[in-house]
């Protein structure tokens, strides 16, 4: 016990102040490496991060220069730290399953938050010559999803018309202001959550309560493809990516379900490494057999929930993949051929989006991210779908015909599209188009 208390104390210590070790890796350290790296990426004047407690949960984040560089330090400040801790959807507090799994798929989805050099947050104090911060464009704050504590730091430049990497830092988050963080955010206890926090626990198995999560208010079976046949897009994010998956050559979205897959696999500190492959089990979704759209209510504001259904050949099993929590109007119009400016986001419930802006973080209150991403076997318990190797949905409506969703699969860290689905919206919904197959069927 005793031993225990020590442990504790040391290790979940609060401090106003904290100097914290800043680890970067060399190219050649890190081959596996997606980011695209400018020609100045090389060894960084920043060691150390200086955290320091300005009020509540605002603190101020100075990437110090060495005093021998003539590099002007960096400052980001005020930043409200409690933006980036793992916090419950307020209406599913009430359900310990969904709030676990809630806090769980925050720690595991990767946040990072963008800071333009143009931003009143972002500072260069003075001392040294700026020569080398002048290119900067912008710096990122990561929470990266792996465990608690794992962060990570990014800067920015522009390259002929390119946003690439100058320097990639990582550090090790004080565990103790993150139990602080969590609990004045949260105001739940970290002990009944930190287990799951900091040590990866798997809740595959936890039953969903879809009814303590959302209300139906109508649903329709809509007609639906999924386009096995088709050639893989690869976004621009995806082909940076490419080199990191270890698979067959992949010549249609079917390939990825026939053939054994894995990925780099995402450690510690935050890196990719394809000497610890991460396997996915695609086969639990490798035959789809129909989509419900339907209209609920989450936290009273009417939303729209897709429900895609799928059998597992092997077991002959089914499960489902839940996207709902979101409007018609925030889905982009694109073109399937070029589809920019696409709305994603990561699995879980109310999770913020993979990046984001500081300035949209903190505007958009926890309450109004309503997007829920669920992976159900056919008993309603919670699938590890990092384990089953999907991280999210890339959706949009088609231009040329806005009543057909068209619905990508994001694979594990994102790494490809896995498969690519159009479904029709209810004609009673979007009203009806040349894309439309009829009226859908209203079930009861």
């Amino acid at each position: 016990m005793v031993g225990g208390a020590i442990w504790a104390t040391t290790r979940y210590s609060i401090q106003e102040d904290y100097r914290i070790p800043l680890e970067a890796l060399s190219p050649a350290d890190y081959p596996e490496a997606p980011e695209p790296r400018s020609q100045i990426f090389r060894d960084s004047p920043y060691s150390f991060l200086h955290l320091h407690h300005l009020t509540g949960t605002q603190y101020q984040l100075v990437l110090e220069a060495d005093p021998h560089s003539h590099t002007t330090s960096i400052e980001l400040s005020p930043v409200n730290l409690a933006l980036l801790m793992p916090t419950p959807a307020p209406w599913v507090r009430s359900d310990r399953d969904l709030t676990t799994i809630s806090i769980v798929d925050h720690e595991w989805n990767r946040q990072q938050v963008h800071f333009p050099i143009t931003s009143p947050v972002v500072h260069f104090l003075p001392g040294g010559d700026g020569s080398k911060t002048q290119p900067l464009t912008a710096i990122d704050l990561a929470r990266n999803c792996l465990n608690a504590g794992l962060w990570e730091l990014i800067l920015w430049t522009n390259a002929g018309g390119r946003e690439m990497v100058v320097a990639h830092f990582w550090f090790s988050f004080p565990l103790g202001l993150y139990k602080h963080l969590f609990e004045a955010v949260t105001h739940l206890s970290y002990w009944t959550y930190w287990w799951s926090l900091e040590h990866w626990h798997d809740p595959a198995g936890t039953p969903v309560h879809l009814g303590h999560l959302r209300m139906v208010t109508q649903e329709w079976r809509v007609p639906a493809s999924a386009h096995w046949d088709e050639a893989p897009l690869w976004p621009a994010e995806q082909v940076a990516k490419r080199h990191n998956i270890l698979s067959v050559p992949i010549s249609t979205y079917r390939d990825w379900y026939t053939h054994p897959l894995a990925f780099a696999g995402f450690i510690p500190p935050g890196r990719y490494s394809l000497t610890h492959p991460h396997a996915a089990h695609l086969e639990t979704l490798a035959s789809f057999q129909h989509a419900t759209w339907r209209t609920v209510l989450v936290n009273g504001h009417p939303r729209i929930e897709l429900d895609l259904q799928f059998l597992d050949p092997q077991k002959g099993t089914s499960s489902h993949l839940l996207f709902g929590g979101f409007t018609l109007s925030e889905l982009p119009l694109a073109s399937p051929d070029q589809p920019a400016d696409i709305w994603q986001n990561p699995m879980g419930i109310g999770t913020p989006p993979f990046v984001e802006s500081y300035q949209t973080l903190q505007t958009v209150s926890t309450a109004e991210r309503t997007f829920y991403g669920l992976h159900l076997d056919d008993r309603g318990r919670w699938l590890n779908h990092h384990d089953i190797g999907v991280d999210g949905p890339l959706l949009f409506r088609d231009r040329h015909h806005p009543v057909i969703i068209h619905l990508y699969l994001l694979s594990y860290e994102r790494h490809a599209l896995l498969n690519h689905f159009t479904l029709t919206c209810p004609q009673v919904l979007c009203g009806s188009s040349r894309a439309s197959t009829g009226a859908p069927e209203t079930l009861s």
